[in-house]
C-alpha cells in the first residue's frame, strides 16, 4: 500500500505549525511562575556579563535602580564580569518573592586576576513582572541574619499601612455609629 504524500505533508505541516505557535506564546507570567523568574534572572545576568548596565537596569525594581547604576558607574570601565552562574533559586511561599544565589567572576583592570563572589539577590513580583529588589554578597547577607534590609523595611511599611487602614476603618465605623445614634434620638 502506497501513502499519498499530500495528506502526510498536510499532517506534518499542521504538527510543525502547532509546535511553533505553542512555543511562541511563552510561559505564563503569574506570581510564582519559575519560568518567568528564570527568564528575567537570565536576562539580567546576561546583561551584567556583557556590561550592558542600562539594559540590566530594566530588570531592576524602581527603588533600586539608582543605587545599582551608581555602583557600576563607580566601578568604571575597568570592571569586567567574566561569568555569572545561578547556583540556586527559591520562590517564597507567597509566590511574589524569590531568593536567588549566583556566583559572579570578575576582575578590575589593570589586574587580570579573576575574583569570585557569591551574591544573594531578592526578586519581587510586582506590576505583573519579576524585578531585582536587592543584591548583596552572601557573607553580608549572612551577617544580617539572612534578612534583606529592604525586606524588613517593606514588612514594616506593610504592617504600618495595615494598622493605619484598620484605624481609619474603626474611625469611620465609630463616626457612622455616632451619626446613626443622633438620627435615632428624637428631638424635644
Amino acid at each position: 500500500m502506497r501513502l499519498h504524500p499530500l495528506p502526510l505533508f498536510a499532517l506534518l505541516t499542521l504538527f510543525c505549525l502547532g509546535l511553533t505557535t505553542g512555543c511562541a506564546t511563552g510561559p505564563d507570567e503569574r506570581p510564582g511562575d519559575p519560568a518567568a523568574l528564570q527568564a528575567e534572572v537570565r536576562a539580567f545576568h546576561t546583561n551584567l556579563r556583557w556590561a550592558r548596565w542600562e539594559h540590566a537596569s530594566n530588570s531592576i525594581h524602581d527603588a533600586y535602580v539608582q543605587e545599582f547604576m551608581g555602583r557600576y558607574e563607580e566601578l568604571g570601565e575597568d570592571y569586567r564580569i567574566v561569568d555569572v552562574t545561578t547556583v540556586s533559586a527559591e520562590i517564597g511561599d507567597d509566590g511574589r518573592s524569590a531568593v536567588v544565589e549566583v556566583d559572579q567572576e570578575w576582575y578590575q583592570l589593570p589586574s587580570t586576576s579573576v575574583q569570585k563572589v557569591r551574591f544573594v539577590e531578592r526578586w519581587v513580583f510586582e506590576d505583573d513582572r519579576w524585578s531585582l529588589r536587592e543584591r548583596m554578597p552572601r557573607d553580608e547577607y549572612r551577617e544580617l541574619g539572612r534578612v534583606f534590609p529592604t525586606e524588613e523595611a517593606d514588612r514594616e511599611r506593610a504592617e504600618r499601612e495595615a494598622a493605619e487602614q484598620e484605624a481609619a476603618e474603626r474611625e469611620a465605623a465609630e463616626r457612622e455609629a455616632a451619626e446613626q445614634s443622633q438620627e435615632d434620638t428624637p428631638e424635644p
